[in-house]
């Protein structure tokens, strides 16, 4: 007879396989908190200066939503030609009882850039794109490993 797999055990083996913030979020704040891998990539913009690049993840949609998790850096056109790799800490309620939202909820990853350095003492999670930001948005899938987006639109 095979032996069950606890979820917390699955969990661990997902933080110890991914980033050192992985590993922190799930031995410190255990399941009220998650960690997403994300690749940013843009085409088409000038050489020269650096971006402010936000990427925020929801675990729903609409007006009301709150990303569950933000992350700011600074970024160059050529970094993001090549395509920029970010962590993100996913901070959650924890659940009583209950089941994770579901897929019909709509999580989204998006992402942004605009011309400047980041405020890094700005939180991440309020910011907003500004009118004429280049911009991408993915919807998320639980068996992705790393999600990908690309920055395509224009706010």
């Amino acid at each position: 007879m095979a032996a069950r797999k606890s979820p917390h055990l699955r969990k661990a083996r997902t933080a110890a396989a991914g980033s050192w913030l992985a590993l922190l979020a799930a031995t410190t704040l255990g399941d009220a908190a998650d960690t997403l891998r994300a690749e940013v990539r843009a085409q088409g913009l000038p050489s020269t200066g650096n971006y402010r690049l936000v990427v925020q993840s929801f675990d729903a949609t609409g007006r009301d939503a709150r990303p569950v998790g933000s992350v700011q850096r600074s970024v160059s056109a050529d970094e993001l030609r090549q395509g920029v790799n970010v962590n993100l800490l996913e901070l959650r309620q924890p659940l009583a009882n209950a089941e994770a939202p579901s897929a019909a909820q709509g999580p989204l990853v998006v992402a942004w850039i605009e011309a400047g350095e980041p405020d890094l003492e700005f939180d991440g999670r309020t910011a907003r794109p500004s009118p004429g930001s280049v911009y991408g948005v993915v919807k998320r899938d639980a068996t992705q490993g790393v999600v990908q987006i690309r920055l395509n639109r224009k706010a």
